[in-house]
């Protein structure tokens, strides 16, 4: 049986790099071809989930299908809606989501389910799971994703390179499928839960001696101190971050330790995918796999330079569970300007992070007023006596946690972070909470998080 598991997993990496080849032409298209490529696809994706979806068929039953359909004329579909309707939302009708939750939570190692079927779930940090199922077709699209933004980095998936990527335990979660997907003895690939104890990652580190690193910007920050500071002793020729906020001072020390520029990626369960070039002018969004369209709260939509509020994603490849107009929450802002490297694809110039990074505290009026997690973030990240930290915002205010750097003193660190606040507060121009300072030797992370860390986050209920 895993025999044969092993087998289809070959295949699939094999014709996803067939496929990655047809994507490589798709970059030196123009503009304009790029769009009608889109545009092509999507009505293909409309009339088949139409066709096989009971969902899709009920919701689109006021559009003629002998006519092509305008994306803007399309209703908008929550991960609520995907949830509640799952079982009318797939087109294979053998996929019961009370099947999918039994195997999920038997299913330990890498597998087919129905032989044909990845099974993903989200982190659930907007406080709703979501299962999202991809057949092997589909699958090897984001395989072929994959390798395009290894490409970028100018890492081949045909040379003899060791590649170690820290990121989540569990199967179901998509950092460690495409882990394991790349992973069929043509390399070595070192595979680290990023949940694990931090010493036991280090020296696996240390003992494998990777060419190149993908894990969490927070992540790699703390390798990059370890190996300035002597524990840690590996030549990185690249590295990929994502699934978190890489702020200004993480790429510093990575930079500091190994002498590149990481490469940022961003990525979601649901089939958007974006990664930056040699350029790092921003992350291009493949959008030959995926039509992005950024909105504000409204769901209007905000011209290319300004900040959206969310963003509404078709996923074009993935014709099993069919996500058209599907709502993320990730706020972003993409480039009016191409990029040098002249691919087609729009920049994502501005990751901002998700609506629920932003918390509200009180303005000078009463009234509550938004503060964006980046406030904390440019506050905090330059405090030299602050290795690490974590904002979580109580009903008593205001919860930090902070790993301090060595040879610093707590006092001194408390008494930074609350000067930092105090001063952004202020500026902001809001009311300063009670602040809490906690020293802790770590910064835990959540398994069920898929090993992310949240810097800062808000426990008050809505």
């Amino acid at each position: 049986m895993r025999l044969g598991y092993h087998l289809k997993r070959y295949q699939d990496l094999m014709a996803a790099l067939i496929m990655g080849g047809e994507m490589n032409v798709r970059e030196s298209w123009s503009r304009e071809q790029l769009l009608l490529f889109q545009e092509q696809r999507l009505q293909f994706l409309v009339h088949f989930a139409r066709q096989r979806s009971p969902f899709y068929r009920e919701a689109y039953s006021a559009f003629p299908d002998a006519r092509p359909v305008r994306l803007a004329e399309l209703p908008i579909i929550t991960k609520e809606t995907v949830m509640e309707n799952f079982d009318r939302f797939v087109t294979d009708p053998r996929l019961k989501l009370s099947d999918l939750y039994e195997y999920i939570e038997r299913n330990k190692q890498d597998n087919y389910y129905l032989g044909n079927y990845v099974v993903l779930t989200t982190a659930g940090t907007s406080g709703l799971k979501g299962v999202f199922v991809y057949d092997r077709k589909s699958w090897r699209s984001i395989i072929a994703a994959l390798t395009r933004a290894a490409s970028f980095m100018g890492l081949s998936y045909g040379r003899n390179t060791k590649v170690a990527t820290i990121g989540a335990g569990s199967p179901n979660h998509l950092s460690n499928r495409t882990a394991v997907s790349i992973d069929v003895g043509r390399r070595k690939v070192l595979r680290l839960d990023a949940t694990a104890p931090f010493a036991s990652i280090v020296a696996a580190l240390d003992e494998f001696k990777p060419d190149y690193l993908k894990t969490y910007p927070s992540v790699a920050a703390l390798l990059a101190e370890e190996q300035m500071g002597g524990r840690l002793d590996i030549r990185l020729r690249a590295v990929l971050t994502g699934a978190e906020v890489l702020t200004e001072d993480r790429k510093q020390k990575i930079q500091q330790a190994w002498g590149v520029t990481p490469f940022d990626s961003y990525s979601a369960t649901e089939g958007i995918m974006a990664a930056e070039c040699a350029h790092h002018q921003g992350k291009h969004l493949f959008e030959d796999l995926c039509i992005v369209e950024v909105v504000d709260d409204e769901n209007r939509p905000v011209p290319d330079g300004a900040p959206g509020q969310k963003i509404l994603l078709t996923n074009l490849f993935n014709f099993a569970q069919p996500l058209i107009r599907y709502e993320l929450t990730d706020m972003v802002t993409l480039s009016p300007e191409p990029c040098p490297c002249n691919r087609p694809f729009r920049l994502i110039s501005v990751l901002t992070g998700r609506r629920d990074d932003v918390l509200y505290l009180e303005g000078p009026d009463g009234r509550p007023s938004p503060i964006h997690c980046v406030h904390f973030h440019s506050s905090l990240q330059e405090l030299k006596e602050v290795r690490e930290y974590q904002v979580i915002q109580r009903q008593d205010g205001l919860h930090v946690r902070v790993v301090v750097q060595e040879g610093a003193s707590r006092e001194a660190a408390a008494s930074a972070v609350r000067e930092a606040l105090l001063n952004m507060f202020a500026h902001a121009e809001v009311r300063a909470p009670a602040i809490h300072v906690h020293f802790v030797d770590w910064i835990e992370r959540d398994p069920a998080r898929m090993g992310k860390v949240k810097l800062v986050m808000s426990e008050l209920t809505a």
